[in-house]
């Protein structure tokens, strides 16, 4: 197909000899020529075609943008017309299997980032499909097709974590916004009103977690990629609530899965913006999930997020990551903790309240918040002191820092202190550990020991450890032997005099090694 010149006014036949700016500058050239045809009421998108084919073609290692845009390009020009259900599935299916070809030599998270398309449109369908079919039976077996392939999906990523060496630092050539354009041009709502922007391509993020994907500069890819890691986690929970499973098996289930599968990813980006979506007021599953189904999920994600201690964010994992980063998800952790305890005490559910207290008391996180208070106070490390161990203690002592001058993680307390004000007045600063609680909710996992050679073990592991606690809770079996209380946490003495950040600190696994108790243990048996 012939280039148009006015619209393509860089030369491309000699693409391979450029170097990285030349061949930078030419996309973002080339994607403006594009968005400015957007603007017609009908572009031909067809000339640019060929134009980003030899883009992506040019080098062994493309850019992400264009394998998004040609991507783009091809699916919206051949399924224009595809108004079949099935139809569209198999197309989103083709569409995967495109992006996977092209993306072969790219970076991981790379790989990752580029299949948000595919979740935009899976996440579509089964919206569609809830709506329209889901009684028929073309409209069941798009359910399950979505699901098969959404199982794919997640089992790719599993695939692109494990070769992942770390979180890939790169940018972009141009903002998100810009490459989501072509992906939700021409698309309507339902009150026909213009589809596009951000909120609507990332329909399962809040205007926060959208915010922090698309305001980096440098390191959005790796970002975008834990985005994308985090929609098709919560499609695949939030499409389990259609198979009509009881309450109990539904919890179990899914909690197993999910643990297993947090495990299995290793990213914190993905973790981080998991953690930050339960600070929201509400989950962004409505178009999904009832109000009902909605709240049992929080729940249900307090106890993922909560219970394991999750060895891929200990220090010395995440030290390639920023200060910051670390940071206010370490923050983030501790206020998710307190505020699920609080809630489950409202509640009376004091046996979940104690459950999160233990596990947060038999975790890396009392360590890692003290060195980070600690290092910030340098000197001044005896201005105040912490009384208690549980979550609200510890979030009391930084309220009193803040109070004293201290700002802690760029403003993360002073962001968040309205909330945790409102909860001071009635802090339980030392909430006791009891015996009584549901030992098949104290899922703490210790991973700090896989070496390469373990790796391969590891979802049969994970996936025997959860069976064994679905097990173990579905008995309702009393322990004959109750399990010793929980010692607060042990902090280590530190040097207060010198302030180190938090990427520095020494990792010391001595008193965070955690546990999971086999249910069918011989002492545990009647």
């Amino acid at each position: 197909m012939a280039l148009i010149e006015p619209q393509n006014p860089v030369n491309l036949q000699n693409l391979k000899f450029f170097k990285r700016d030349e061949y930078e500058l030419t996309i973002n050239q080339s994607i403006q020529s594009l968005l400015n045809s957007l603007q017609n009421p009908n572009p031909d998108l067809s000339v640019f075609t060929s134009t980003f084919l030899k883009l992506m073609q040019a080098k062994p290692n493309p850019l992400l943008e264009t394998i998004w845009i040609f991507s783009g390009l091809t699916f919206q020009i051949n399924n224009s017309l595809n108004d079949d259900l099935l139809g569209e599935l198999s197309a989103v299916k083709d569409l995967f299997q495109s992006i996977t070809a092209c993306s072969d030599a790219c970076s991981p998270s790379i790989c990752i980032a580029l299949i948000a398309p595919v979740i935009f449109k899976l996440h579509r369908l089964a919206v569609d499909s809830k709506k329209k079919n889901v009684d028929s039976k073309r409209g069941k077996k798009a359910n399950r097709e979505i699901r098969s392939l959404l199982d794919v999906i997640l089992g790719y990523f599993n695939v692109c974590c494990d070769q992942s060496n770390g979180d890939d630092d790169s940018g972009l050539v141009r903002p998100l916004k810009d490459l989501v354009s072509i992906w939700v041009h021409g698309e309507k709502t339902e009150n026909g009103a213009a589809f596009n922007g951000l909120k609507q391509f990332f329909p399962l993020f809040s205007d926060e977690i959208i915010d922090c994907v698309t305001e980096e500069s440098a390191g959005v890819v790796g970002l975008l990629a834990g985005a994308v890691i985090l929609e098709a986690f919560l499609l695949k929970l939030c499409l389990k609530f259609s198979d009509g499973s009881s309450r109990h098996e539904l919890q179990n289930e899914l909690r197993s899965w999910a643990v297993c599968s947090i495990t299995g990813f290793h990213n914190f980006y993905f973790f981080d913006m998991l953690v930050n979506m339960l600070l929201e007021p509400n989950l962004t599953v409505m178009s999904l999930l009832s109000s009902e189904d909605e709240s049992f999920l929080r729940k249900l994600l307090y106890d993922v997020v909560i219970l394991p201690d999750y060895s891929f964010l200990n220090l010395e994992k995440v030290g390639h990551l920023s200060n910051n980063h670390i940071k206010n998800n370490i923050l983030s952790r501790l206020t998710v903790t307190h505020e699920a305890i609080e809630l489950f005490r409202k509640n009376k559910d004091h046996m979940k309240a104690i459950s999160y207290a233990n596990a947060f008391s038999g975790s890396h996180l009392p360590t890692l918040i003290t060195k980070l208070v600690t290092s910030e106070l340098g000197s001044r490390g005896s201005e105040s002191q912490l009384k208690g161990s549980s979550p609200a203690a510890f979030l009391k002592w930084m309220l009193d820092l803040e109070d004293q001058g201290l700002n802690l993680c760029d403003g993360f307390m002073s962001k968040h202190r309205e909330r945790l004000v409102g909860y001071s007045s009635r802090m339980d600063l030392d909430q006791p550990s009891s015996e009584k609680t549901d030992n098949s909710l104290l899922f703490f996992i210790d991973n700090k020991g896989n070496d390469d050679d373990d790796d391969e073990n590891i979802n049969d592991s994970m996936n025997d450890v959860f069976v064994a606690a679905a097990r173990e809770m579905q008995s309702g079996k009393k322990r004959k032997e109750s399990k010793k209380k929980k010692d607060g946490a042990k902090f280590q003495r530190y040097n207060l005099l010198g302030s180190r950040s938090v990427g520095e600190f020494d990792n010391d696994d001595s008193d965070s090694a955690s546990e999971v108790e086999d249910p069918d243990s011989d002492e545990d048996r009647e």
